[in-house]
């Protein structure tokens, strides 16, 4: 087990200067029409018959925003100057909710994916998993959800990874999920979507998504280069009984520090006074070996921190 985690955090380190080069993946690039480059939906106006006439009727579409697309570009974002926001739409000839998805794509010069969804895996890529920021504003109880399939060059499935995104959260959350690699083959190309709508679920009118800085490693962890990104310190990242850490910019009354698991899970949370600038201890000897996050945050900002409990 011990050696499982320290590839995992050689991996790491090589991760900053090896990417998987996901297109767009800060949707920084942005059509004049206002679509997030290379990430899109195909959507097809629907049609009816008129009974009476047996002429075709277009189907009425009403949107959640003024742009006439489910997928668009937005300034709402956790680092840049745009995001990606995903939102249903509603049929209203036939009284039918549309769920918004976006699925990445190769071609810049196509507003959907067509036939071409996927992007090619660059020569010693690392693509061993999928994490995004996200804000997820549902009107119902809306399920959402982050997929990446990983194929090799016959165009079979050797990998792949799923994210619910349930809940409503108004600050930029960090998620990832493993791939779950089924083969060692070679990675050819991996296909990315969003959906509004999770299998089995039912979409609402007016739910909405919002993404940025999607990756396949750990590399949207390292986007925060704020003032309190270069003055929060945390040590040992390879912790054995505690964990060391000086707040430098968090500093102010309350801190909340939360203890959080790959799968997500919230494992230990305190919140602590600070009124001076003080090395803050926090026990780990407790949790089991493996990879958690340290995530402080308070009314200053918010920082997100990796380390591994041996």
């Amino acid at each position: 087990m011990k050696q499982h985690y320290l590839l995992l955090s050689i991996v790491l380190l090589l991760s900053s200067t090896i990417n998987a080069q996901v297109v767009n993946g800060n949707f920084e690039t942005v059509k004049p029409n206002l679509l997030p480059s290379n990430w899109g939906m195909n959507f097809t106006q629907p049609v009816s018959i008129d009974t009476q006439s047996g002429g075709m009727v277009t189907n009425q579409i009403q949107y959640t925003t003024n742009i006439p697309s489910m997928v668009y570009a937005v300034t709402d974002s956790q680092n840049g100057q745009f995001a990606m926001e995903i939102s249903n739409a509603f049929n209203t000839t036939q009284n039918q909710v549309i769920p918004g998805s976006a699925t990445i794509f190769s071609d810049a010069n196509q507003d959907f994916p067509g036939w071409n969804a996927g992007i090619p895996i660059a020569v010693n890529a690392q693509v061993y998993m999928i994490g995004f920021y996200y804000k997820f504003l549902p009107v119902g109880n809306d399920i959402a959800e982050a997929k990446i399939e990983v194929f090799d060059n016959n165009g079979a499935l050797i990998g792949n990874a799923e994210v619910d995104i349930m809940g409503t959260n108004n600050q930029f959350e960090y998620v990832y999920m493993p791939i779950n690699f089924t083969s060692n083959a070679v990675k050819d190309f991996m296909t990315i979507s969003f959906s509004m709508a999770k299998e089995g679920s039912t979409p609402t009118f007016g739910s909405r998504l919002l993404v940025d800085n999607v990756v396949t490693n750990f590399e949207a962890l390292d986007l925060l280069d704020t003032p309190i990104s270069a003055e929060f310190l945390m040590y040992p990242t390879l912790a054995d009984h505690e964990l060391n850490i000086i707040p430098g910019h968090l500093q102010s009354d309350l801190i909340d520090y939360k203890i959080i698991d790959t799968q997500g899970k919230i494992i230990k949370q305190n919140t602590t006074v600070h009124d001076t600038n003080y090395i803050y201890t926090m026990d780990v000897s407790q949790l089991n070996s493996g990879m958690y996050f340290l995530q402080a945050t308070s009314n200053t900002g918010s920082i997100t921190k990796k380390f591994i409990k041996k």
